[in-house]
């Protein structure tokens, strides 16, 4: 699948260099790669990390999401909605507002079940609305774990078309990245990756136009948006400590490591998880990391099939794929 992804050079928009063309096709084959019974780890030498790992994560989400089903999600929502306790803390999408709300539980109305949520105070008159299993995406889980209902709430303004998003993704993507759900966790500078996904601006050429729009509009970081925006990666410092760790993993999402550094501070913790980890030649951990990666291919069980179909390896980068049975 070929993105046809174009960026600003000084006046004109322009394609992608052909080397994020190769990072964002190498996210979609390790992607198709993900299996419960065998875990993956691409490891790549190259003379910088710049840009690298947002394309990675691209083509990575582009696979998930073109295999995704609307309707199996939708269904798996509602189900995990139901199980929730009642007064869980949840923000509900409604008319292009995010409401406060609370889960009640669920109740048949009109025959069918219904989440029956609380968007008003007691004191108010405790208003509740009855959600049909179609809309169960408007409904989130809050990360807080508790908040008191307004009398009455205007909510605030979200933004619910993403053109850009539609453009790579397809049109279901609206459903599908409703849901927060950690897909991707990358790890390393903040200054880096932040700048990479929120500053630069890319754009997809469509009926004589440019639908533009950033990288994080399509990897969605939950850690460089507005907290009630849904997500679908998440961020971790690469100097971060233990207890700064505020991701939340449920899902076994990929690792990407982008740098030296975050590869040795971390990858004891995540070793379950498939990886991929992005070093820079230049970097003064980069012997060690490549130490600890050697180590590691060694070590492990490896299957002897592993390869990837990349074609042409674009010149400079180094790439050690290899796969290993889970037990």
């Amino acid at each position: 699948m070929g993105l046809n992804l174009y960026y600003k050079d000084h006046i004109n928009w322009v394609p992608i260099p052909e080397w994020s063309r190769f990072f964002i096709k190498l996210g979609e084959l390790l992607a198709d790669r993900c299996n419960e019974n065998k875990r993956w780890t691409a490891a790549l030498a190259l003379p910088t990390t710049d840009y690298v790992a947002p394309f990675v994560g691209l083509g990575i989400l582009t696979s998930i999401v073109s295999k995704s089903s609307s309707d199996e999600l939708v269904e798996a929502h509602f189900q995990m909605l139901a199980s929730l306790e009642r007064y869980t803390f949840v923000w509900y999408r409604k008319n292009k507002r995010l409401l406060k709300a609370n889960f009640l539980g669920i109740a048949d109305f009109e025959g069918e079940q219904r989440l029956l949520i609380q968007t008003q105070s007691i004191n108010a008159g405790g208003l509740t609305e009855y959600i049909s299993k179609k809309d169960a995406l408007d409904i989130q889980i809050s990360t807080n774990k508790s908040s008191r209902l307004p009398k009455n709430q205007l909510g605030r303004t979200v933004i619910t078309e993403f053109p850009l998003a539609d453009a790579v993704f397809g049109l279901h993507s609206r459903e599908l990245l409703k849901q927060s759900e950690t897909k991707l966790c990358f790890v390393g500078r903040r200054e880096q990756l932040e700048s990479e996904t929120t500053k630069t601006v890319i754009s997809i050429p469509k009926e004589n136009l440019f639908l533009k729009g950033t990288l994080n509009e399509l990897l969605r970081i939950r850690q460089f948006q507005h907290t009630v925006d849904s997500y679908q990666s998440q961020f971790l410092s690469s100097q971060a400590k233990k207890n700064e760790n505020e991701i939340y993993l449920s899902d076994g999402p990929i690792m990407i490591y982008s740098g030296s550094n975050g590869y040795l501070n971390w990858k004891e913790d995540f070793l379950c998880l498939n990886s991929v980890v992005i070093l820079d030649r230049s970097e003064p951990q980069f012997v060690y990391a490549i130490e600890e990666i050697n180590n590691r291919y060694i070590e492990v069980n490896r299957m002897t099939t592993s390869n990837l179909d990349l074609g042409i390896v674009p010149g400079g980068i180094e790439l050690l794929f290899w796969e290993e049975e889970v037990r």
